[in-house]
């Protein structure tokens, strides 16, 4: 489990927590999958709703280099309330994932 070093949120939106996990699953050489989650606790710190939230993750191995990027979204958070959110990137290469940037948004 690492923790990535980069960490925004948008107006109202404050991520509290997250980390990285990392799986690599094997099989047929051609379907060699893995998986990068970045999971989390993100809240509605503001007076009013918070509409279209979305959570962004860039992927970066060892090197820096980016291998892939994903996002988690809702439709709405209330003020105050609390988000659980998961983004994952399933690819060949996420079992490379070293590291990663974390960025909030709303509209």
């Amino acid at each position: 489990m690492l923790l990535g070093m980069a960490c925004g949120a948008g107006a109202g939106l404050e991520i509290t927590s997250h980390q990285l996990s990392v799986r690599q699953f094997t099989g047929d050489l051609n379907s060699t999958k893995s998986v990068a989650i970045v999971s989390g606790v993100a809240k509605n710190i503001s007076s009013a709703p918070l509409h279209n939230p979305v959570i962004e993750v860039t992927f970066y191995d060892g090197q820096k280099n980016i291998i892939g990027s994903a996002s988690a979204s809702r439709g709405f958070i209330e003020p105050g309330e609390i988000w659980n959110f998961s983004a994952q990137l399933t690819s060949a290469d996420a079992w490379k994932a070293r590291d990663y940037g974390i960025t909030g948004s709303t509209q």
